[in-house]
Parts: structure tokens; sequence; C-alpha cells
């Protein structure tokens, strides 16, 4: 366990010495945003989350949005529910969900219900203006803002702990 919380530190400081590439950082936040707007109580968000950690996607800018974005989320609801409920009563659609609900693992995914319906369809509209604008973000300011911060007392303080190559 120790050594697994070394690890994560250890990646976390390499997000602030600048070693991810921008658009690392900005794929975490745009998928990151996705797996934040579903709500939890449906398998969506971790099957989401199993994706993102296959991703090349920085994981700790992933954790960052996907805490902000579960937060936010609820703002979104009626959005969520009225696009859900759109998607879900569209007559093209409505044979297949029907067919799909049917399989043994789908009901888990509470695909049915126009919120969680609504928040994927939502965060996956979103997901490409998020990266662009998370990726000029990160190339404008993510410099500047980790010399910045790795020059601050609690940045120097953060990178001077053990990393994984150090005994515990």
């Amino acid at each position: 366990m120790i050594k697994g919380l070394i690890n994560y530190w250890s990646k976390f400081r390499s997000t602030i010495r600048g070693f991810d590439s921008s658009r690392q950082l900005a794929l975490g936040v745009a998928l990151g945003m996705v797996v934040g707007l579903v709500p939890k109580e449906s398998l969506i968000p971790y099957a989401l989350g199993c994706l993102l950690l296959l991703s090349t996607a920085n994981l700790v800018t992933s954790a960052v949005s996907i805490f902000c974005f579960s937060w936010l989320g609820s703002l979104f609801d009626p959005i969520s529910d009225r696009l859900g409920n759109y998607v879900l009563t569209f007559d093209l659609f409505e044979p297949t969900l029907a067919k799909l609900n049917e399989l043994p693992i789908v009901p888990w995914t509470r695909f049915e219900n126009t919120v969680v319906t609504g928040s994927l369809i939502l965060g996956l509209i979103l997901a490409i203006p998020v990266y662009r604008i998370s990726y000029s973000l990160f190339e404008r300011y993510g410099t500047p803002v980790a010399n910045y911060f790795t020059r601050s007392r609690v940045g120097r303080l953060m990178l001077a702990l053990p990393s994984e190559t150090e005994s515990v």
C-alpha cells in the first residue's frame, strides 16, 4: 500500500515538473470530465474509468477533473434529463434499446435513466471542445504555472517528498 501511494505521489510530482505533454494533460481533463458528469450509481462511469486508465491521459489531471465535474454534474441534470429523454424516446432507438436492456449486464448501466443517458451524451459532446480549450491553456500557461509552483514553498516541500526509487 505504501509503495502504491509513493508511486501515485511520483506521478503527481512528474505532473508538477511538467514531464507530461499538453496533449496528455488535456486528454486527462476531457476524459475526466466525461467520467465526472455521469452519475456514479451506474456502471458507465466505472467502465469509462477503466478506459481512462488504459489511455495515455495524465491521471492526476483526470482525477482533479473527475472531482470537479462530479460536483458540477448535478447542475447539468435538467439539461441531461431533457437530452436523455429525447434520445430514449426517439422512435428509431426504442426497439434497439429495449433489446439491449434484456442483456445481462446492461441493466447495471442504468442506461434507461434519462439523466444517465443524457449525462453520457452531454459529456461525449463536450469532450472535444474541453480537450481543445484545455490543450491551448496547457500550451500557453502550463510551463509558467509549473515553474511558479516548483519555486513556491509548498511546491518545494511537495517535490522533496520521497519518490518510488527511494526506500521507505
